[in-house]
Formats: C-alpha cells, sequence, structure tokens
C-alpha cells in the first residue's frame, strides 16, 4: 500500500488474530497491519515498525478502546514470557480463535471449500494443567521493567524461560500457572539452593559449567511427581545436598533424576541419568490404562486433554472388535493401547527405538496382548507395506505425525494402500491440511474435530476422519 509508510501512526480496529499471536488490523479494510498484544474487538494507535507489500508490523502505542473480549492476566510475565500469548484473551474467545485458525488452514492451506469446522472441546483446567514443564539455567538474565528499578540487580543467575529473540538471556521466574504451584515450590527451592553456593551455569560459549536444566514432570490421574535435574557432568555431594532438602522442603517429590549430558544442543534431554532417590520414573493415567514416565519419556502434555482426544480417535474410528488397526507414529504405543480393547490387534510404527521399549513396557503394564509395536521410519515402512501384497490387510490407519506432518512419499503410500478409513491426529492444522489436500484424491473428509490441549496459546489438536471414496 503506498501510502502507508514506516514510523506512520495510525488508528486500527483489531478483527482477528494472526497465527503468530498478534493481532490483525485493516488500512482501509484490506491492508493488514500486525498488531502485539491486542485482542478482537481492541481499538488501537500503532506506529508502523516494517512495511512490506502485503502487510505491515507495528509497534502498540495505546489501547484507545478495549475489547468486550481483554481480561486481566493472571501471570505478571504476560507479554514478556514466550508462553502462554493469549491470556489477556476471555476463554471462549480462545475456541473460537482456534476454530478459525483450523477454518484458514483448511481452506487457504488445504484448498477445501465449504468446511464446517465444529466448536473446539475446550479444556476444564485453563491454568495448572500440564503434566511436563521445563526451566532453564542461565547467567545471563534478562531484566525486567520492575528489575531495571532495583539497584545492582545480580544478573549472573536465573533460571525460567528463554526470552525470544534474545536465546541466551533467560527470565528469572518466581511463578509459573501452567503446571501446579508444588512446581512453582521447587522451582524456588532449586533457585535458593544453588544460587547463594555459586553454582556454575553452563554456557555454549566455554562448554563448560554445571547446572543445564530442571525438569518436573507430574501425574495428574495419579500419584507421582519427578524432578529431573539436568546438568553437565556430575557431583554427587552436590547432589546429595540438594536432594535432603528436596526431600525435605517438597515431600510430595516421589522420584529425583540427576541426568547428564555434554551435548552443546539446548535441549533438556540426556543420554544417561542416574536415580537419586524413588523409582526413576512415575506412572500415569489415561482412562483405564497406565504409563510408565522416564525421564525422557514422549507423553502428551495435557493428562486430562489426552483422554477427551483419544476418546474422540475411538469415536471418529468407530471400530468393531474384528478389526486390525496401523498406528503410525505411535510414539510410546498411548494411542495404540488406549483402542486395543475395541480392536483385534493393533500395530505400532514409530522411528525412536526408545519409543517403542517405552510402547513395549506399557504393553506390558497394562496386560495387553494385541499389540505390537516397530522402530521403523514410517514413510519406509509404508514402502514395505504397499510392495509386500501378501500382509494381512489393515481396516484403519491412525496417523499421529509430528509437526512437520507426513511425508510426500508416504501420503502416496497411503492413497495406494487404500484403507477403507483414516483417522488423522495433528497438532499443525496447518500441515495437516496440505497432507490432506494430498490424500483427497481416494478420500473424503468425514468428520472434524479440533480439541484444545493448550489453553492461552496459539496450539489446536485437530482430528480428521477420511473414508475411502
Amino acid at each position: 500500500m503506498e501510502n502507508v509508510k514506516k514510523d506512520d501512526v495510525v488508528e486500527l480496529l483489531i478483527d482477528d488474530i494472526g497465527a503468530e499471536g498478534n493481532g490483525v488490523g485493516r488500512i482501509n479494510g484490506e491492508y493488514v497491519v500486525f498488531v502485539p498484544k491486542t485482542v478482537p474487538g481492541d481499538k488501537v494507535r500503532v506506529k508502523i515498525k516494517k512495511k512490506k507489500k502485503k502487510f505491515a508490523e507495528s509497534t502498540l502505542l495505546e489501547i484507545l478502546e478495549p475489547s468486550s473480549y481483554r481480561i486481566e492476566p493472571k501471570c505478571e510475565y504476560f507479554g514478556t514470557c514466550n508462553g502462554c500469548k493469549m491470556q489477556h484473551v476471555d476463554y471462549a474467545r480462545q475456541l473460537e480463535i482456534k476454530q478459525n485458525i483450523v477454518k484458514n488452514a483448511f481452506e487457504r492451506i488445504g484448498g477445501f471449500e465449504n468446511v464446517i469446522i465444529p466448536p473446539v472441546l475446550g479444556s476444564d483446567d485453563i491454568y495448572f494443567y500440564r503434566n511436563k514443564l521445563e526451566f532453564s539455567f542461565g547467567n545471563d538474565r534478562w531484566l525486567t521493567v520492575e528489575d531495571m528499578q532495583i539497584e545492582n540487580i545480580d544478573k549472573s543467575f536465573a533460571v525460567g524461560y528463554h526470552i525470544p529473540g534474545f536465546y541466551e538471556k533467560i527470565l528469572d521466574i518466581r511463578a509459573c500457572y501452567l503446571q501446579s504451584e508444588l512446581t512453582s515450590k521447587i522451582l524456588n527451592l532449586t533457585r535458593d539452593f544453588f544460587k547463594p553456593k555459586g553454582t556454575t551455569i553452563y554456557t555454549t560459549k566455554t562448554h563448560s559449567g554445571y547446572l543445564r536444566f530442571l525438569a518436573v514432570r507430574r501425574a495428574v490421574n495419579n500419584n507421582g511427581l519427578m524432578v529431573n535435574l539436568i546438568t553437565y557432568d556430575s557431583n554427587p555431594e552436590l547432589i546429595n545436598e540438594y536432594s535432603a532438602i528436596l526431600q525435605n522442603e517438597v515431600p510430595e517429590v516421589t522420584t529425583l533424576v540427576n541426568s547428564l549430558t555434554e551435548s552443546k544442543a539446548q535441549v533438556a534431554l540426556a543420554d544417561n541419568f542416574s536415580v537419586i532417590y524413588g523409582d526413576g520414573f512415575i506412572e500415569e493415567k489415561i482412562g483405564n490404562y497406565k504409563f510408565k514416565i522416564t525421564p525422557n519419556s514422549f507423553f502428551q502434555t495435557n493428562s486430562k486433554q489426552c483422554e477427551r482426544l483419544f476418546d474422540t480417535v475411538a469415536d471418529f474410528a468407530d471400530f468393531s472388535t474384528d478389526e486390525n488397526v496401523l498406528d503410525l507414529y505411535c510414539g510410546c504405543g498411548a494411542i495404540s493401547l488406549y483402542i486395543s480393547g475395541k480392536v483385534k490387534s493393533v500395530y505400532g510404527v514409530e522411528l525412536s527405538a526408545e519409543s517403542i521399549t517405552m510402547a513395549n513396557v506399557n504393553a506390558e503394564l497394562n496386560g495387553v496382548t494385541n499389540c505390537e509395536f516397530k522402530d521403523m521410519d514410517v514413510k519406509e515402512y509404508l514402502e514395505k507395506l504397499t510392495a509386500d501384497q501378501g500382509n494381512d490387510r489393515f481396516d484403519a490407519i491412525i496417523l499421529d505425525p509430528p509437526r512437520s506432518g507426513i511425508h510426500p512419499k508416504a501420503a502416496e503410500s497411503l492413497l495406494e494402500y487404500a484403507a477403507k478409513k483414516i483417522i488423522y491426529v495433528s497438532c499443525n492444522p496447518g500441515t495437516q491440511a496440505r497432507d490432506l489436500a494430498l490424500l483427497k484424491e481416494k478420500y473424503d473428509i468425514t468428520k472434524i474435530q479440533p480439541v484444545d490441549m493448550f489453553p492461552h496459546t496459539f496450539h489446536i489438536e485437530n482430528v480428521v476422519r477420511l473414508n475411502l471414496k
């Protein structure tokens, strides 16, 4: 738009929210301007920061009239922390926004017309809903506006979350509403134990330092609370002292693990770990099934909504007891085991050998004998499956891929195999819509249901039933 320039100040009515969480306003009803920290219905004054051909980015100067959907964020770190980007939006409106995210993905990316997206299945718990939370240690603390008022504040020790765009900087967190109040207690105890001792923090610059991550995992539908302190190397004397204080101050913690990693990758995973006390794992329940969760186990992070998600999968599939089901990207076998009592057999495929080991452990834990698991690349497995026509046929296929979706070659194999029905579970409606466009040559979409696993974020899980034409 020719007449819009950098540094222009304009008034806008916010009418939507984009996939990245910024409000959307329009100049002359057409030219899009993205405005951070705004809510549909806000009337705002903004300054144009970057101008591009089809849209502009802006800085919020003033909210002239607040939206009726705007609420006061619960967390003091809202807007600085990179999580919970919709905490200032009424939850009912959040669900409508997520419904629209799915609809836009299907229309704009998938090319589907007249798609009806039903209301999102909301979460009963919109705070303290996660069963896993990870904090990072850092020696370059990010200072908030309030912090800057404090004289001689110590910036050398922080434990909390990374600041977007400034990955080395850590926002020091005292309370987080994502997991539980106990988690905040553990977080503060950990800081208050290690900081006065001058304990070193790992940095990639020197590839040295002791503290790396603090991970807390809890069983929401069962008993069990795991603390996993991830460090660069071992210090038995220090970890035993920490263990004694943790047991005394937070007796609810059932197991403490010290994981060790020398990897330069800044991810909270470690190749080996020592169990300091407890079993070194916790057990979660989803429906009637138990799942063993170790420090590195992948598991859906919202246990209560996970059951709702799995019920949706089972309802959409409408299984019968004589059906054989193929569960692709099966992870630790959660969906496979959950549906095992409804079908004749389930065969799960997953690239991660560690996940398949846990799938077999979980099958044994639940006394399930009609599930078999294979560690193999899904694309390669499907190529092998379509080439070998002597195999028994699968009546249904479940797809639950990572955010990147399925490989185009896997889509080709699915079309060639032509199972009667496919249930596609996705945490990314964009890649899901793209993949469904590849499959529509032979399949019709018959049911869609979004499920909100992550309140206050823009993430949405979506389940789709496909029928062979």
